[in-house]
Formats: C-alpha cells, structure tokens, sequence
C-alpha cells in the first residue's frame, strides 16, 4: 500500500491503483469490489463496495448511496486503491471512469470522478471530468437512510461530507478537504546566520543557551506551530527548523511569504541658486507616495534639516524626515530663514513594496528683470 503526504497527493496520480475492470463496458449491472472494515456508512461496515454502470456505488450495501451525474450511463474502467496518509491514516479510493450516456461515447459525455473513504469517517468525491453536454446531466447525491443531500459536480473540484457519528449516519456537506493533522510529535526552532537558536515564548523570540540540535532540545523548547513570520524579521538569514519523532520522511514544507525592499534613500544633486535672479523659493511641490520622508541640505549633505510646527529641526538619522505635506507647506518666509548659502540639495527615503519618487519641483522667486 502507498503512503501519502496529504489529500490531495492520492488524487495526483492513479499509477498506485488496481485495476477491477479495465476498459470493459458495463452498462447496468454492479461489481463487488472488496471493501474495509474500518469504515461504516448508514450503520453498516463497508466490507464491499458496489459500484454500478449507471454512476452509483454503494458502502457496504447494494444500493444507490453515492450518485455523481446518476443516469442511464455505462462505465468502463473501475479501479481501486487502498493506502494510508502519514503512515497513520487509512483510506480507500474507488475510481468510476466512463460516458455519462450508454451508447455515446464523445467527450461532451466523458465522466470521470473517484470515491474517496477515510477512517476518520469522512468521505471525499473528487471530480475529474463532468459532461459538458447538458442534455445527459444526472443526479448527484448522497443518500444516507432516508436523508438525501443533493451537490452539484464540477470539474476539478472536490466535494467532502463530514462525518458527524462514528456510525456514519449524519454528514455535514463542505467543498474543503478534510484536514488531516499530521500525527507525529512535532517540534520547531529557528536559528540565523550566526547559527544561534531561538524559540518563541509568549508571543516573543527567546534565545536559547543550547547551541548543539538534538531530539531532547527540540522536545524541551521547541513549539508545535510554524512561528509567526514577523518574528524572524529581527534575525539575518533566519531558517526555520523543523523535526518530529518518527522514522516516517518529513512532510513536503509550504509557507507562503511577503518580501519588502528595505527603506531606499535617494540623493538629489546638489541646486545651485547663486544665480543673480534668484532671490528665494516660492514653494516647492513633490511627486511621491505618501510614506516618503524628505530631508533638506543647504551645505552639500554635511546637515540634514526638517521643517515641523514652523520650526526648522536638525536631523541626526540617515533614514530619518518629514512627510511630503509638510515639505509642501513650508512657506517663503521659512524658506528665506534657511536658504541663505546659494545651495539645495534633498534626501528621500523611500519604503514598502509601492514607494516612489518622480519629481521634485522648486519654484523660485526671481527679480523683474
């Protein structure tokens, strides 16, 4: 039997399935493939399972249980697997592949959709192909007693029932797959690019005095959730360890990620306004997203100043400034205060995944020629 990491690797492959009938059409009639005992549906073991021409299978009983687009139909090749997820959980896959019409068979009727039973009592429908052909559409449902819980199929979508007992009388309709957790006793850490080791407490990263990986550190201090990604955004190059106590492979790993440039700081060349015309700035309009910050020199870069409650304000941080507003809202008399060397020069620092600068326009006061 196969082993699979997750749901969704059963269904990626058919190459671990036996085949009970191989291309050989069957119109009405029902084949008896050999069920499990781990599994119950209507209060009965599902020790056969009955899959039928017409699109039906039934658990345990011969009857018509599960119906995908059920009607006049034939089937050609049914096929079976049974296996496990995480070496822990049991399933059993039953695969019905044919026409939804008994005597045509193009691709507008083509139906192909598997059966999927877990131990856990829950019961997957996965899919494949569905007749596009309106004219030849059945019924699909799931008939538990007296209970019948219609869906609707669609290509490539899966189609769950939740168990709600242990007997398999109550189901509850999802179109999620069911979440398997996986079993082990799993543990995280975090190391960076000194090598050092942290784990998290409270909401916090915490430096661990252990620098050498073993089960018993793992075990001790590591946490059984994949850490909040804002955590390693104080750390360089931050890894995130992973291990659990089984010989079993490790889980594939997925994380989904948000990268930000780091803050960007643009110079401006140095203005020259040592012309005679020049008598000062009027005002001066910017171009940039809101987050920009600004800072003004009028000695080449030596000093960096910022204009806030009417008060011109050394700067002593590279990636420091004011917002564009109130570079905007400096008067002309301000401006007068602090342009007084024949010289402007800006720094903009820009941040975040949609910051930007295009232009920074200084209107000067000139005299009447």
């Amino acid at each position: 039997m196969a082993d699979y990491f997750a749901i969704k690797d059963i269904f990626a492959s058919t190459d671990n399935m036996v085949k009970i009938r191989d291309n050989n059409p069957n119109d009405d009639s029902t084949d008896t493939l050999t069920g499990v005992d781990w599994f119950h549906f209507n209060n009965v073991v599902a020790s056969n399972i009955y899959v039928n021409g017409n699109s039906w299978i039934g658990i345990g009983t011969n009857a018509e249980q599960v119906k995908v687009c059920r009607r006049d139909a034939k089937v050609y090749t049914v096929s079976r697997e049974e296996g496990t997820v995480y070496n822990y959980y049991k399933f059993l896959r039953i695969r019905w592949e044919g026409y939804s019409q008994y005597n045509v068979t193009t691709d507008d009727v083509k139906l192909v959709w598997e059966l999927l039973l877990l131990d856990t009592g829950d019961i997957v429908i996965n899919v494949i192909t569905y007749p596009t052909n309106t004219s030849y559409i059945g019924e699909s449902s799931l008939v538990v007693g007296s209970i019948t819980t219609a869906f609707t199929p669609v290509t490539g979508k899966y189609i769950t029932f939740k168990h709600q007992d242990a007997t398999g009388t109550a189901f509850v309709l999802s179109t999620d797959l069911p979440a398997l957790l996986d079993p082990y006793n799993r543990r995280y850490l975090i190391t960076d690019a000194d090598k050092s080791l942290y784990t998290v407490v409270d909401g916090a990263l915490s430096k661990l005095t252990e620098t050498e990986l073993t089960a018993a550190v793992f075990e001790t201090h590591g946490i059984q959730e994949i850490p909040n990604g804002s955590l390693l955004l104080t750390l360089t190059d931050p890894t995130v360890l992973y291990w659990h106590d089984s010989l079993n492979s490790f889980p594939p790993f997925t994380a989904s990620y948000t990268g930000l440039p780091k803050p960007q700081v643009i110079y401006s060349e140095n203005i020259d306004m040592t012309d005679a015309s020049i008598i000062g700035i009027e005002k001066v309009t910017v171009d940039a997203d809101d987050a920009a910050l600004f800072a003004v020199s009028f000695d080449n870069g030596t000093t960096w100043w910022t204009y806030t409650d009417n008060t011109w304000s050394q700067l002593s941080e590279e990636k420091s400034g004011m917002a564009k507003t109130a570079l905007q809202g400096i008067s002309t008399d301000a401006w007068a205060e602090k342009a007084t060397t024949g010289m402007i020069k800006y720094r903009i620092v820009i941040s975040g995944d949609s910051g930007y600068v295009k232009t920074i326009t200084t209107d000067y006061l000139n005299k009447e020629e």
